[in-house]
Protein backbone atom coordinates (compact mmCIF):
# COMPACT_ATOMS: atom_id res chain seq x y z
CA UNK A 1 0.00 0.00 0.00
CA UNK A 2 1.34 3.37 -0.78
CA UNK A 3 0.28 6.49 1.41
CA UNK A 4 2.81 8.91 0.22
CA UNK A 5 2.19 10.95 -2.76
CA UNK A 6 4.58 13.08 -4.29
CA UNK A 7 1.83 15.31 -6.55
CA UNK A 8 -0.75 15.41 -3.89
CA UNK A 9 1.16 17.06 -0.99
CA UNK A 10 -1.86 19.93 -0.13
CA UNK A 11 -5.33 19.26 0.38
CA UNK A 12 -7.91 21.36 1.18
CA UNK A 13 -10.41 20.02 3.27
CA UNK A 14 -13.94 21.43 3.97
CA UNK A 15 -16.22 23.98 3.20
CA UNK A 16 -18.56 22.41 6.03
CA UNK A 17 -17.66 20.08 8.94
CA UNK A 18 -19.47 17.63 9.91
CA UNK A 19 -18.97 15.74 13.64
CA UNK A 20 -15.65 16.48 13.81
CA UNK A 21 -14.69 14.29 10.78
CA UNK A 22 -13.20 16.72 8.48
CA UNK A 23 -10.98 17.89 11.47
CA UNK A 24 -10.16 14.12 12.34
CA UNK A 25 -9.42 13.67 8.65
CA UNK A 26 -6.93 16.45 8.14
CA UNK A 27 -4.98 15.76 11.54
CA UNK A 28 -4.96 12.08 10.63
CA UNK A 29 -3.37 13.61 7.13
CA UNK A 30 -0.82 16.05 8.90
CA UNK A 31 0.39 12.85 10.79
CA UNK A 32 1.32 11.45 7.67
CA UNK A 33 3.18 14.42 6.35
CA UNK A 34 0.47 16.40 4.23
CA UNK A 35 0.35 19.82 4.40
CA UNK A 36 -3.60 19.76 4.23
CA UNK A 37 -6.05 22.26 5.91
CA UNK A 38 -9.27 22.65 7.06
CA UNK A 39 -11.21 25.79 5.30
CA UNK A 40 -14.96 26.19 7.02
CA UNK A 41 -17.59 28.78 5.50
CA UNK A 42 -18.77 29.60 9.13
CA UNK A 43 -17.13 29.21 12.03
CA UNK A 44 -17.81 26.04 13.77
CA UNK A 45 -18.90 26.59 17.25
CA UNK A 46 -16.59 23.87 18.50
CA UNK A 47 -13.93 25.72 17.04
CA UNK A 48 -12.85 23.33 14.40
CA UNK A 49 -10.97 24.74 11.32
CA UNK A 50 -7.75 26.88 10.50
CA UNK A 51 -9.96 29.91 11.77
CA UNK A 52 -6.17 31.66 12.28
CA UNK A 53 -4.48 31.09 9.03
CA UNK A 54 -6.29 33.24 7.09
CA UNK A 55 -7.67 36.54 7.02
CA UNK A 56 -9.50 35.71 4.12
CA UNK A 57 -11.22 32.67 5.82
CA UNK A 58 -12.29 34.65 8.39
CA UNK A 59 -13.49 37.35 6.86
CA UNK A 60 -15.56 34.37 4.64
CA UNK A 61 -16.92 32.95 8.07
CA UNK A 62 -17.67 36.57 9.08
CA UNK A 63 -20.32 36.57 6.58
CA UNK A 64 -20.80 33.44 6.80
CA UNK A 65 -22.18 33.86 10.20
CA UNK A 66 -24.16 36.53 9.87
CA UNK A 67 -26.01 35.05 7.03
CA UNK A 68 -26.79 31.99 8.99
CA UNK A 69 -28.50 34.56 11.61
CA UNK A 70 -30.02 36.83 9.50
CA UNK A 71 -33.73 35.70 9.60
CA UNK A 72 -35.22 35.49 5.94
CA UNK A 73 -38.05 37.76 7.22
CA UNK A 74 -35.58 40.50 6.43
CA UNK A 75 -35.65 40.12 2.61
CA UNK A 76 -33.30 42.73 1.56
CA UNK A 77 -30.30 42.26 3.82
CA UNK A 78 -30.56 38.74 3.92
CA UNK A 79 -30.23 38.75 0.27
CA UNK A 80 -27.46 41.35 0.53
CA UNK A 81 -25.49 39.02 2.84
CA UNK A 82 -26.12 36.00 1.15
CA UNK A 83 -24.66 37.69 -2.22
CA UNK A 84 -21.34 38.83 -0.40
CA UNK A 85 -21.14 35.50 0.83
CA UNK A 86 -21.39 34.01 -2.47
CA UNK A 87 -19.18 36.49 -4.10
CA UNK A 88 -16.50 36.19 -1.12
CA UNK A 89 -16.15 31.97 -2.03
CA UNK A 90 -14.97 33.02 -5.77
CA UNK A 91 -12.06 34.60 -3.82
CA UNK A 92 -11.31 31.90 -1.49
CA UNK A 93 -11.11 29.77 -4.97
CA UNK A 94 -9.10 31.31 -6.15
CA UNK A 95 -6.73 31.53 -3.39
CA UNK A 96 -7.31 27.14 -3.02
CA UNK A 97 -6.43 27.10 -6.26
CA UNK A 98 -3.25 28.44 -5.44
CA UNK A 99 -2.81 26.33 -2.54
CA UNK A 100 -3.82 23.16 -3.27
CA UNK A 101 -3.32 20.13 -5.18
CA UNK A 102 -6.45 18.32 -4.38
CA UNK A 103 -9.69 18.95 -2.83
CA UNK A 104 -11.71 16.59 -0.56
CA UNK A 105 -15.55 18.08 0.16
CA UNK A 106 -17.85 17.38 2.98
CA UNK A 107 -21.65 16.84 2.80
CA UNK A 108 -22.10 17.78 -0.81
CA UNK A 109 -20.61 21.43 -0.57
CA UNK A 110 -18.37 22.99 -2.24
CA UNK A 111 -16.68 26.80 -1.69
CA UNK A 112 -18.95 28.29 -4.42
CA UNK A 113 -21.70 25.61 -4.96
CA UNK A 114 -21.39 25.76 -8.40
CA UNK A 115 -20.51 23.86 -11.76
CA UNK A 116 -18.11 26.52 -12.73
CA UNK A 117 -15.76 25.49 -9.51
CA UNK A 118 -15.56 21.82 -10.34
CA UNK A 119 -15.12 22.70 -13.85
CA UNK A 120 -11.81 24.58 -13.13
CA UNK A 121 -10.86 22.33 -10.80
CA UNK A 122 -10.85 19.49 -12.98
CA UNK A 123 -9.56 21.15 -16.14
CA UNK A 124 -6.30 22.36 -14.15
CA UNK A 125 -5.98 18.48 -12.74
CA UNK A 126 -7.02 18.73 -9.25
CA UNK A 127 -8.12 15.90 -7.39
CA UNK A 128 -11.72 16.04 -6.02
CA UNK A 129 -13.37 13.76 -3.58
CA UNK A 130 -16.63 13.94 -2.56
CA UNK A 131 -17.86 12.24 1.25
CA UNK A 132 -21.39 12.05 1.71
CA UNK A 133 -22.42 11.77 5.06
CA UNK A 134 -26.09 10.91 4.66
CA UNK A 135 -28.96 13.91 3.66
CA UNK A 136 -26.47 15.06 1.57
CA UNK A 137 -27.08 12.12 -0.80
CA UNK A 138 -30.26 10.05 1.04
CA UNK A 139 -33.44 10.09 -0.72
CA UNK A 140 -35.50 13.19 1.08
CA UNK A 141 -38.18 10.72 1.02
CA UNK A 142 -36.03 8.25 3.29
CA UNK A 143 -34.64 10.91 5.19
CA UNK A 144 -35.53 12.71 8.14
CA UNK A 145 -32.92 15.28 7.75
CA UNK A 146 -35.16 16.61 5.15
CA UNK A 147 -38.84 15.36 6.31
CA UNK A 148 -38.75 14.31 9.65
CA UNK A 149 -41.68 13.50 12.01
CA UNK A 150 -44.08 11.07 13.97
CA UNK A 151 -45.77 8.58 11.50
CA UNK A 152 -48.68 10.49 11.21
CA UNK A 153 -47.36 14.27 11.09
CA UNK A 154 -48.24 16.07 8.23
CA UNK A 155 -46.55 15.56 5.43
CA UNK A 156 -45.05 18.54 3.04
CA UNK A 157 -46.87 19.38 -0.39
CA UNK A 158 -46.27 16.66 -2.91
CA UNK A 159 -44.55 19.75 -4.60
CA UNK A 160 -42.28 20.80 -2.77
CA UNK A 161 -41.14 17.42 -1.54
CA UNK A 162 -40.73 16.86 -5.86
CA UNK A 163 -38.22 19.91 -5.63
CA UNK A 164 -36.39 18.70 -2.81
CA UNK A 165 -35.63 15.17 -4.56
CA UNK A 166 -35.07 16.50 -7.78
CA UNK A 167 -32.36 19.02 -6.43
CA UNK A 168 -31.00 16.45 -5.04
CA UNK A 169 -30.53 14.21 -8.05
CA UNK A 170 -29.24 16.83 -9.85
CA UNK A 171 -26.23 17.87 -7.50
CA UNK A 172 -25.39 13.93 -7.03
CA UNK A 173 -25.18 13.68 -11.16
CA UNK A 174 -23.13 17.29 -10.97
CA UNK A 175 -20.63 15.39 -8.89
CA UNK A 176 -20.31 12.40 -10.40
CA UNK A 177 -19.55 14.40 -13.46
CA UNK A 178 -16.63 16.30 -12.50
CA UNK A 179 -15.05 13.94 -8.85
CA UNK A 180 -12.13 11.76 -8.79
CA UNK A 181 -13.66 9.52 -5.97
CA UNK A 182 -16.93 9.66 -4.41
CA UNK A 183 -17.53 8.00 -1.09
CA UNK A 184 -21.00 7.36 0.16
CA UNK A 185 -22.63 4.40 1.99
CA UNK A 186 -24.47 1.53 0.48
CA UNK A 187 -27.62 2.49 2.51
CA UNK A 188 -27.68 6.08 1.30
CA UNK A 189 -26.21 5.74 -2.32
CA UNK A 190 -29.87 5.28 -4.48
CA UNK A 191 -29.20 8.73 -6.15
CA UNK A 192 -26.01 7.74 -7.47
CA UNK A 193 -25.00 6.12 -11.21
CA UNK A 194 -21.37 5.95 -10.93
CA UNK A 195 -19.65 3.30 -9.15
CA UNK A 196 -18.39 5.22 -5.86
CA UNK A 197 -16.27 4.00 -2.56
CA UNK A 198 -17.66 2.46 0.22
CA UNK A 199 -17.65 4.46 3.01
CA UNK A 200 -17.58 2.08 5.88
CA UNK A 201 -14.03 0.67 4.12
CA UNK A 202 -13.20 4.09 4.71
CA UNK A 203 -13.74 4.89 8.07
CA UNK A 204 -14.87 8.01 10.62
CA UNK A 205 -11.29 8.85 11.56
CA UNK A 206 -11.07 9.18 15.43
CA UNK A 207 -8.64 9.73 18.74
CA UNK A 208 -8.51 10.73 22.42
CA UNK A 209 -6.40 13.05 23.38
CA UNK A 210 -3.59 11.20 25.83
CA UNK A 211 -5.51 13.13 28.72
CA UNK A 212 -8.56 11.07 27.69
CA UNK A 213 -7.44 7.44 28.98
CA UNK A 214 -9.80 4.29 28.15
CA UNK A 215 -11.85 3.80 31.31
CA UNK A 216 -14.25 1.59 33.60
CA UNK A 217 -17.21 3.32 34.91
CA UNK A 218 -15.42 3.89 39.28
CA UNK A 219 -19.13 5.19 40.33
CA UNK A 220 -19.87 3.39 43.97
CA UNK A 221 -23.71 4.16 43.62
CA UNK A 222 -24.36 0.98 42.19
CA UNK A 223 -26.74 2.55 39.28
CA UNK A 224 -25.69 1.14 35.91
CA UNK A 225 -25.37 4.67 33.78
CA UNK A 226 -26.65 5.17 30.23
CA UNK A 227 -25.63 7.95 28.27
CA UNK A 228 -28.12 9.83 25.15
CA UNK A 229 -26.75 12.28 23.49
CA UNK A 230 -28.73 13.41 20.74
CA UNK A 231 -27.57 15.88 18.41
CA UNK A 232 -31.42 16.26 16.75
CA UNK A 233 -34.07 14.63 19.31
CA UNK A 234 -36.53 14.26 16.51
CA UNK A 235 -34.28 12.56 14.15
CA UNK A 236 -32.65 10.47 16.80
CA UNK A 237 -36.02 9.14 18.70
CA UNK A 238 -34.75 10.50 21.66
CA UNK A 239 -38.72 10.54 23.11
CA UNK A 240 -39.70 6.98 22.60
CA UNK A 241 -35.91 5.77 23.78
CA UNK A 242 -36.74 8.10 26.83
CA UNK A 243 -40.08 6.40 26.71
CA UNK A 244 -38.37 3.21 26.49
CA UNK A 245 -35.67 3.81 29.57
CA UNK A 246 -38.18 4.87 31.55
CA UNK A 247 -40.26 1.54 31.75
CA UNK A 248 -37.02 -0.42 32.28
CA UNK A 249 -36.47 1.70 35.06
CA UNK A 250 -40.10 1.27 36.29
CA UNK A 251 -39.11 -2.87 36.05
CA UNK A 252 -36.84 -2.02 38.84
CA UNK A 253 -33.31 -2.11 36.95
CA UNK A 254 -31.33 0.25 38.69
CA UNK A 255 -30.65 2.69 35.92
CA UNK A 256 -28.72 5.80 36.15
CA UNK A 257 -30.29 7.95 32.62
CA UNK A 258 -28.12 10.93 31.83
CA UNK A 259 -29.27 12.85 28.62
CA UNK A 260 -27.03 15.60 27.54
CA UNK A 261 -27.16 17.88 23.96
CA UNK A 262 -25.77 20.42 22.37
CA UNK A 263 -22.39 20.40 24.87
CA UNK A 264 -18.79 20.89 24.37
CA UNK A 265 -17.22 17.98 22.85
CA UNK A 266 -15.06 17.31 26.27
CA UNK A 267 -18.17 17.60 28.19
CA UNK A 268 -19.58 14.70 26.59
CA UNK A 269 -15.99 12.92 26.37
CA UNK A 270 -16.35 13.01 30.27
CA UNK A 271 -19.82 11.24 30.41
CA UNK A 272 -18.94 8.49 27.56
CA UNK A 273 -15.71 7.94 30.62
CA UNK A 274 -18.51 7.67 33.11
CA UNK A 275 -21.11 5.68 31.77
CA UNK A 276 -21.61 1.59 31.23
CA UNK A 277 -23.06 2.16 27.87
CA UNK A 278 -25.02 4.38 25.27
CA UNK A 279 -28.28 4.35 23.40
CA UNK A 280 -27.54 6.21 20.33
CA UNK A 281 -30.53 6.93 18.10
CA UNK A 282 -33.45 4.97 17.10
CA UNK A 283 -33.75 5.06 13.48
CA UNK A 284 -29.91 5.21 12.10
CA UNK A 285 -28.67 3.24 8.81
CA UNK A 286 -25.51 3.21 10.24
CA UNK A 287 -24.36 0.79 13.21
CA UNK A 288 -21.72 3.21 14.42
CA UNK A 289 -21.77 6.93 14.32
CA UNK A 290 -19.81 9.47 15.46
CA UNK A 291 -21.13 9.54 19.40
CA UNK A 292 -20.92 6.02 19.25
CA UNK A 293 -17.79 5.97 18.26
CA UNK A 294 -16.02 8.09 20.01
CA UNK A 295 -17.70 6.00 23.04
CA UNK A 296 -15.83 2.96 21.67
CA UNK A 297 -12.83 3.92 22.55
CA UNK A 298 -13.73 4.44 26.22
CA UNK A 299 -14.64 0.27 25.63
CA UNK A 300 -18.03 1.68 25.91
CA UNK A 301 -20.74 -0.05 23.85
CA UNK A 302 -23.89 1.06 21.74
CA UNK A 303 -27.10 -0.08 21.38
CA UNK A 304 -28.04 1.52 18.00
CA UNK A 305 -31.59 1.31 16.88
CA UNK A 306 -32.16 1.17 12.96
CA UNK A 307 -34.36 -0.66 10.29
CA UNK A 308 -30.98 -1.44 8.34
CA UNK A 309 -30.24 -3.92 10.96
CA UNK A 310 -32.93 -6.44 10.00
CA UNK A 311 -32.33 -5.93 6.54
CA UNK A 312 -32.20 -9.09 4.27
CA UNK A 313 -29.73 -7.63 2.45
CA UNK A 314 -25.88 -7.14 1.78
CA UNK A 315 -25.62 -3.30 2.50
CA UNK A 316 -23.05 -4.12 5.34
CA UNK A 317 -20.36 -5.90 4.93
CA UNK A 318 -19.11 -7.78 7.63
CA UNK A 319 -15.46 -7.14 6.66
CA UNK A 320 -16.16 -3.00 7.17
CA UNK A 321 -19.42 -3.50 9.65
CA UNK A 322 -18.10 -1.91 12.93
CA UNK A 323 -19.56 -3.59 16.38
CA UNK A 324 -22.67 -2.32 18.35
CA UNK A 325 -25.72 -3.94 19.09
CA UNK A 326 -27.61 -2.98 15.89
CA UNK A 327 -31.07 -3.54 16.33
CA UNK A 328 -34.46 -3.00 14.32
CA UNK A 329 -36.39 0.05 16.06
CA UNK A 330 -39.24 -2.33 17.92
CA UNK A 331 -36.37 -4.94 19.54
CA UNK A 332 -34.56 -1.15 21.05
CA UNK A 333 -36.49 -2.20 24.69
CA UNK A 334 -34.63 -5.98 24.22
CA UNK A 335 -31.33 -4.26 23.52
CA UNK A 336 -31.19 -1.99 26.29
CA UNK A 337 -32.24 -5.13 28.97
CA UNK A 338 -29.68 -7.18 27.08
CA UNK A 339 -26.78 -4.59 28.12
CA UNK A 340 -28.37 -3.83 31.72
CA UNK A 341 -28.59 -7.60 32.60
CA UNK A 342 -25.77 -8.88 30.54
CA UNK A 343 -22.37 -8.14 32.41
CA UNK A 344 -20.31 -10.12 30.25
CA UNK A 345 -21.66 -9.53 27.23
CA UNK A 346 -21.80 -5.83 27.61
CA UNK A 347 -18.05 -6.02 28.93
CA UNK A 348 -16.96 -7.79 25.48
CA UNK A 349 -19.24 -5.49 23.18
CA UNK A 350 -17.44 -2.79 24.49
CA UNK A 351 -13.36 -4.56 24.47
CA UNK A 352 -14.60 -5.44 20.45
CA UNK A 353 -15.80 -1.88 19.59
CA UNK A 354 -12.42 -0.41 21.44
CA UNK A 355 -10.39 -2.81 19.35
CA UNK A 356 -12.29 -1.73 16.02
CA UNK A 357 -11.64 1.85 15.92
CA UNK A 358 -8.58 1.39 17.32
CA UNK A 359 -7.45 -0.53 14.77
CA UNK A 360 -9.92 0.83 11.50
CA UNK A 361 -10.92 4.32 12.47
CA UNK A 362 -7.81 5.69 14.15
CA UNK A 363 -6.91 9.12 12.11
CA UNK A 364 -3.80 7.71 10.68
CA UNK A 365 -5.38 4.94 9.26
CA UNK A 366 -8.27 6.39 7.85
CA UNK A 367 -6.16 9.42 6.68
CA UNK A 368 -3.59 6.94 4.29
CA UNK A 369 -6.88 5.42 3.11
CA UNK A 370 -7.93 8.95 1.68
CA UNK A 371 -3.81 8.83 0.18
CA UNK A 372 -4.35 5.24 -1.37
CA UNK A 373 -7.37 7.51 -3.30
CA UNK A 374 -5.15 10.65 -3.84
CA UNK A 375 -2.58 7.71 -5.55
CA UNK A 376 -5.37 6.03 -7.62
CA UNK A 377 -4.75 3.12 -5.49
CA UNK A 378 -7.97 1.49 -4.77
CA UNK A 379 -8.40 -2.00 -3.90
CA UNK A 380 -11.26 -3.78 -5.64
CA UNK A 381 -13.14 -4.63 -2.81
CA UNK A 382 -13.58 -0.60 -1.66
CA UNK A 383 -15.43 -0.19 -4.58
CA UNK A 384 -19.63 -0.58 -4.70
CA UNK A 385 -21.94 -0.60 -7.74
CA UNK A 386 -24.85 1.70 -7.33
CA UNK A 387 -27.19 -0.95 -9.26
CA UNK A 388 -27.21 -3.40 -5.73
CA UNK A 389 -28.58 -0.35 -3.56
CA UNK A 390 -31.74 -2.38 -2.47
CA UNK A 391 -32.40 -0.63 1.20
CA UNK A 392 -35.96 0.99 1.63
CA UNK A 393 -36.46 2.42 4.91
CA UNK A 394 -33.88 5.23 5.37
CA UNK A 395 -32.97 6.79 8.49
CA UNK A 396 -34.08 9.50 11.20
CA UNK A 397 -38.03 8.80 10.95
CA UNK A 398 -40.51 5.99 11.22
CA UNK A 399 -41.31 3.39 8.67
CA UNK A 400 -44.77 4.36 8.13
CA UNK A 401 -43.45 8.25 7.75
CA UNK A 402 -41.23 7.23 4.87
CA UNK A 403 -44.30 5.03 2.67
CA UNK A 404 -46.31 8.12 3.33
CA UNK A 405 -43.67 10.36 1.59
CA UNK A 406 -42.95 7.76 -1.12
CA UNK A 407 -47.14 7.63 -1.55
CA UNK A 408 -47.14 11.11 -1.84
CA UNK A 409 -44.95 11.60 -4.14
CA UNK A 410 -45.70 8.78 -7.15
CA UNK A 411 -49.34 9.33 -6.41
CA UNK A 412 -48.92 12.93 -7.82
CA UNK A 413 -46.15 12.55 -10.22
CA UNK A 414 -45.74 8.87 -10.75
CA UNK A 415 -42.58 6.55 -10.21
CA UNK A 416 -40.36 8.55 -12.13
CA UNK A 417 -40.59 11.07 -9.67
CA UNK A 418 -38.14 8.62 -7.37
CA UNK A 419 -35.79 9.19 -9.59
CA UNK A 420 -34.13 5.93 -9.57
CA UNK A 421 -35.16 4.82 -12.87
CA UNK A 422 -32.13 3.57 -13.61
CA UNK A 423 -32.37 0.96 -10.77
CA UNK A 424 -35.41 -0.87 -11.99
CA UNK A 425 -35.52 -3.51 -9.06
CA UNK A 426 -34.84 -0.57 -6.25
CA UNK A 427 -37.61 1.52 -8.09
CA UNK A 428 -39.83 -1.60 -8.22
CA UNK A 429 -39.34 -2.31 -4.68
CA UNK A 430 -40.36 0.85 -3.66
CA UNK A 431 -43.39 1.09 -5.93
CA UNK A 432 -44.26 -2.49 -3.62
CA UNK A 433 -43.39 -1.00 -0.46
CA UNK A 434 -46.40 1.76 -0.89
CA UNK A 435 -48.60 -0.61 -2.06
CA UNK A 436 -48.55 -3.09 0.40
CA UNK A 437 -48.44 -0.14 2.83
CA UNK A 438 -51.87 1.03 1.17
CA UNK A 439 -53.17 -2.54 1.11
CA UNK A 440 -53.13 -2.60 5.06
CA UNK A 441 -54.30 0.59 5.46
CA UNK A 442 -57.31 -0.12 3.32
Amino acid sequence: MNTTSKKFQRVFVGPTEISGIAAGLVQGLRELGIKAHLQLSTAHPFEYGDNSSSWLIRIWQKIGNKRIKTPRNHLLRKSLIVTAHNLWGYIILLSAIKNFDAFIFLFGQTITNTQAELWILKHLKKKIIFIYLGSDSRPPYMDGGHFAGAAEDPLPSASALRRVVLRSKRKIRLHEKYADYLINSPATAHFHERKYINWFAMGIPRELKKSQKFSKNTKKNGLIRILHSPSNPLLKGTTEILDTLDRLYKKGYPIEVIKIQNMPNEVVLKELADCDFIVDQLYSDTPLATLATEAAFFGKPAVVGGYLASSENNTLDQKYSPPSLFVAPKDIEYAIERLIVDVKFRDELGKKARQFVLSQWSLTRVAARYLQLLNDDVPTQWWCDPSSVDYLRGCGLPEERTKRLISLLTNQFGRSALQVHDKPDLEAALISLVAINEEQRA
